[in-house]
């Protein structure tokens, strides 16, 4: 078992030990863990720096060279950070970006360099959201002054809300009908400037008593006892087609920030078990121990220098690690934080879900969170990143290690290198989605540098561990959270490993936020394209082979070849200079399905041949979506569409590109809405309350879901046809089936060239 260290607590069981803590059994002692397969060593509390080890050495993800902010300062600076900390908002301008709003809360923007003028080529976009459900977002300018609509202009965007503003306005005001709103600061190359303008954002105060978003049905629920309760490992996404914004504040809501007692500098992240646990990486706790660090633990946190009425501060009453953990190797690299008061879980401050034993997660496409750099050796960000790595078997992994990867231990990263976690990530979680919910998968740990080739990040393998947390959870904190904390079991398949850098369909980008990445979802679906006869996109499409392009039957229909153009590799088409892989392709031909029917949107379905061929580059910003399987009815799976369209019914076109998800359902229940004009050849997605759907300018576009268990891959199920209205209450969004035409598209696209499923 190995000595233990005691401080003022007493080893129970023989098996764990702990750290002093502000409550007792009565006995002078606290009881923390029962038994475990090692021992616990005793923590004591307050702080100094963490030093890593050398970068040609493994690295422990937990915020090398961090400097505490007390250290070499006054000593009153505590107490100056808690003020600082509790401040009401600055006069002074928000960066762009995204934000959040509490209710009655007010911020400035102003164009750069006000009151003088403002530079040419100016792009800014900031992102509003209130905390509160029920809050409405108004700008107020009482300052504006700019250039012809031409040269310069202001585009308000919010639910029911679409306005440009140019030129000189006065006692310019907008308000938004839900508690979202971006706006968006353009100008050109001309040399003609005005000074801008300084504009006040607001939050409104709800008419009723309530701060925060209450939470939603997905989220809550009600238990036996009929008390509300907060299930585990459901994300926060926004809706990103009709109704949508693009921020996605405390979407992994069980995300936790480890920060220096009083400060709000991240050293390590940790993951919510339950409203009192906190599992972390042992390194983090060791470090804790070594350098005296007092730590306090921050919930519900995204922009951790900006703080919202959702983020909780709270202390730690005890910390331990696993007794078999070892420093050299870093196996075993499991810690657990003792909150020194519960939690308030809601719809932004639930659990995670721990993982199924049997599952070893192999080929998942995994998310990794944390606050850590976001280059290796670079500085550290105050909002909370992201990155999609895919899960890589241990045999692979530890062909790059040469066998330092244990079974407790679980790898996932690129070959290519690119995306990984980084300094200061360390302890945070590795999340899978597995049967409908979030699971923990694995814990932050090591890896030679960050996005290295060849060197995926190695993270504790959670599996090995289940036992153990599930005994603290039930000890420890409330676990009345709806029902098993674990996933329902049911039988999964043997997927696929992580394809390499070579061409490969359905492989979205997902968001590059840790480690050489951006803030954007800038070529996250690399098939998408725009259907255009000059620069905004009247319908989408969807590469499906170096050649064609899959759309709608009534995007097209009665058009000349000559007269339509294909935007590929775009995001935004409102402007130019975002990226340079964006091209505008002519099409040679135009295959319109012989049995498409315009008064009944029945096969629906067209090929464009583009006049010549895609050459697919190597890091998968162009490629094509998987072809969906024979026979599948892909009834009540959830899909994703992407589009340019409308972001309400009747609504203006969104410059950039947006994403929903919506559920599937069977043809059956379609009819419900629809009678009989839903065919076989068609295929429903949406919720019965609506709210999320496709629109107007979406048409054309793909309907794509996971092509396997672990969604390492993407397939496209349908093209967006029609609809009653858009995101109306009963009435779903309708698409043509695209596996009812497999045949026809293989039979005309043969000759072209496709990319395997990974």
């Amino acid at each position: 078992m190995g000595s233990v260290k005691l401080s003022s607590a007493l080893v129970l069981l023989g098996i764990w030990s702990v750290s002093s803590a502000p409550a007792s059994d009565g006995n002078g002692t606290w009881i923390f863990v029962p038994a475990f397969k090692g021992s616990f060593t005793v923590q004591p509390r307050n702080g100094s720096l963490i030093q890593p080890r050398n970068e040609s050495l493994i690295q422990p993800r937990n915020g090398s060279l961090i400097q505490p902010r007390w250290t070499a300062m006054p000593r009153n600076l505590e107490s100056l950070i808690n003020k600082l900390n509790n401040r009401e908002e600055r006069a002074v301008s928000v960066p762009c970006g995204s934000h959040t709003l509490t209710p009655g809360q007010s911020v400035t923007i102003q164009s750069r360099n006000y009151p003088d003028k403002y530079p040419t080529n100016e792009r800014c976009r900031w992102i509003f959201q209130g905390t509160s459900s029920e809050s409405k977002i108004t700008i107020s300018c009482e300052d504006f002054v700019l250039m012809g609509c031409r040269k310069s202009s202001v585009t308000i965007t919010g639910e029911g809300l679409n306005k440009r503003h140019c030129k000189t306005q006065a006692g310019l005001t907008e308000t938004s009908n839900d508690n979202n709103m971006e706006i968006y600061f353009r100008t050109s190359s001309s040399k003609r400037r005005r000074k801008g303008f300084s504009c006040t954002v607001k939050a409104s105060v709800p008419t009723t008593s309530a701060t925060t978003s209450s939470p939603t049905s997905s989220s809550t629920s009600t238990g036996s006892s009929g008390t509300s309760c907060q299930t585990c490992g459901t994300v926060n996404r926004v809706t990103r087609i009709v109704g949508g914004i693009e921020t996605e504040v405390n979407e992994y809501p069980w995300q936790v920030a480890i920060v220096y007692a009083g400060s709000n500098s991240v050293f390590c992240g940790g993951s919510l078990l339950n409203d009192l646990l906190v599992v972390t990486a042992a390194h983090c706790v060791k470090a804790m121990e070594d350098y005296d660090i007092a730590a306090d633990v921050l919930l519900g946190a995204h922009d951790v220098e900006n703080p919202t009425a959702i983020q909780q501060r709270i202390g730690v009453s005890a910390r331990a690690y696993h007794g078999q953990y070892d420093e050299s190797t870093l196996d075993n690299d499991v810690g657990i934080l003792l909150l020194s008061a519960p939690a308030t879980l809601s719809d932004r401050v639930k659990p995670v879900c721990l993982p199924r034993a049997a599952n070893d997660y192999s080929g998942y496409e995994a998310v990794t969170s944390g606050w850590g750099t976001l280059s290796e050796g670079g500085s550290q960000p105050n909002i909370l990143n992201e990155v999609d790595v895919p899960i890589v078997t241990n045999e692979a992994c530890n062909g790059y290690y040469n066998g330092e990867v244990t079974s407790n231990m679980m790898c996932a990263g690129y070959e290519e290198g690119g995306k990984d976690a980084c300094q200061g990530d360390s302890g945070g979680p590795l999340v899978v989605e597995d049967n409908g919910r979030w699971v923990l998968a694995g814990i932050t740990s090591w890896g030679y540098g960050c996005a290295r080739p060849n060197y995926p990040g190695v993270y504790a393998r959670v599996t090995e561990y289940i036992d153990i947390l599930s005994s603290l959870m039930e000890q420890y904190g409330s676990n009345d959270l709806c029902g098993s904390t674990a996933p329902v079991q049911t039988t999964t398949t043997t997927t696929n490993p992580p394809p390499s850098g070579t061409c490969k369909c359905g492989r979205r980008n997902s968001i590059t936020r840790i480690v050489g990445g951006e803030t954007t979802t800038m070529h996250e679906y690399p098939w998408q394209v725009g259907l255009t006869s000059a620069s905004r996109p009247y319908c989408g499409g969807s590469i499906i082979s170096n050649q064609w392009i899959l759309t709608a039957a009534h995007c097209v229909e009665g058009d000349s070849a000559s007269s339509v153009k294909v935007l590929i590799g775009e995001h935004d088409w409102d402007t130019t200079t975002e990226t340079s892989l964006t091209e505008k392709r002519d099409v040679s031909q135009i295959i319109v399905h012989p049995q498409y029917s315009s008064n009944t949107y029945d096969n629906d379905m067209a090929l464009l041949k583009l006049s010549s061929p895609i050459s697919f580059p190597s890091d998968n910003k162009i490629a094509p979506v998987c072809l969906p399987d024979t026979g599948n009815a892909y009834d009540n799976v959830d899909a994703i569409i992407t589009g340019w369209g409308t972001t309400s019914s009747g609504g203006s076109q969104s410059n950039q590109l947006r994403e929903v998800t919506v559920p599937t359902m069977t043809n059956s229940k379609c009819q419900q809405s629809y009678g009989n004009s839903i065919t076989s050849n068609m295929i429903c997605a949406g919720l019965d309350e609506g709210g999320k759907d496709s629109c107007q300018g979406d048409s054309g576009g793909p309907m794509v879901t996971g092509g396997n268990t672990a969604a390492s891959f993407m397939v496209q199920i349908g093209v967006v046809s029609w609809g009653y209205g858009c995101a109306y209450a009963g009435y779903p969004g309708v698409y043509a089936r695209v596996n009812n035409y497999l045949s026809w598209i293989s039979s005309n696209t043969a000759g072209s060239e496709t990319c395997p499923r990974p």
